[in-house]
């Protein structure tokens, strides 16, 4: 029996760094394991589970331009959205980054990549093609933050770092919604504590229908009409509407 004088050992269990998740038990199994600290989790389906798409930002990807990358073509892009969408957003953003996070949210090509601090969230979007497709989760711990000086010049940065954008929508704190910065959008993301778990199309399909049992689906992460009806449509193709009350 432990004394005040008994230091309590607690033992720190990690997630293995590869996994194939078969069942929604064994994603249960991760939440808790990476519950309490400093995770950041990002959902994907896989085309080819053979060939895992590279971790890069949008305005690096090959097949986001016909001509090769650029940095001036991708600053100006940003200098382009902020002349035009000024009269369009609710808010003044008080940084570069912030306009950058609005542009990543509106899907303009950036140098942010989208994470959520939850993995819930994450394994649903990496559940959407349920049966038919391979998902994959990639988590990462211990990333810095970005600085205030990355905010203000997010083109001048020059490790990549977490931002956690304002509430410029609905759908950032629905979705538990983070961003990472990368000053090389052409480079692949390998970060020392990434973390990489495959989802079977079989396991996708249990996993959504658990997740909408935990109140994730597409009406709660899409708080708007789009989401709703994209939800309905989904509970009509499986069978899953509630019957009419008389």
């Amino acid at each position: 029996m432990a004394t005040a004088r008994t230091p309590i050992m607690r033992m720190v269990r990690r997630p293995p760094r590869r996994m194939i998740v078969q069942a929604w038990q064994e994603l249960a199994g991760l939440v808790a394991l990476c519950a309490g600290d400093d995770w950041i989790f990002r959902g994907e389906h896989l085309p080819d589970p053979r060939r895992p798409r590279p971790l890069r930002p949008k305005a690096g990807r090959p097949e986001s331009r016909k001509v090769p990358y650029r940095f001036a073509d991708e600053r100006s892009l940003l200098d382009l959205f902020k002349r035009r969408a000024r009269p369009l957003v609710g808010h003044q953003p008080k940084s570069d980054l912030e306009w950058l996070a609005i542009a990543q949210h509106h899907g303009m090509p950036t140098r942010l990549l989208d994470w959520t601090d939850n993995l819930l969230v994450a394994a649903y979007f990496a559940s959407l093609r349920l049966n038919t497709a391979w998902g994959i989760v990639y988590a990462v711990h211990g990333l810095r933050e970005v600085s205030i000086r990355d905010e203000r010049s997010p083109f001048e940065a020059r490790l990549p770092g977490i931002y956690r954008p304002p509430h410029i929508s609905p759908r950032i704190p629905t979705q538990g919604s983070i961003f990472t910065l990368h000053p090389k959008p052409t480079k692949t993301f390998r970060p020392k504590n990434l973390y990489v778990w495959r989802i079977t199309p079989l396991a996708a399909g249990q996993i959504k229908i658990s997740l909408d049992a935990c109140a994730i689906n597409r009406s709660s992460l899409f708080p708007d009409l789009d989401g709703l009806a994209g939800y309905l449509e989904w509970r009509y193709k499986w069978g899953r509407v509630e019957p009419r009350r008389e």
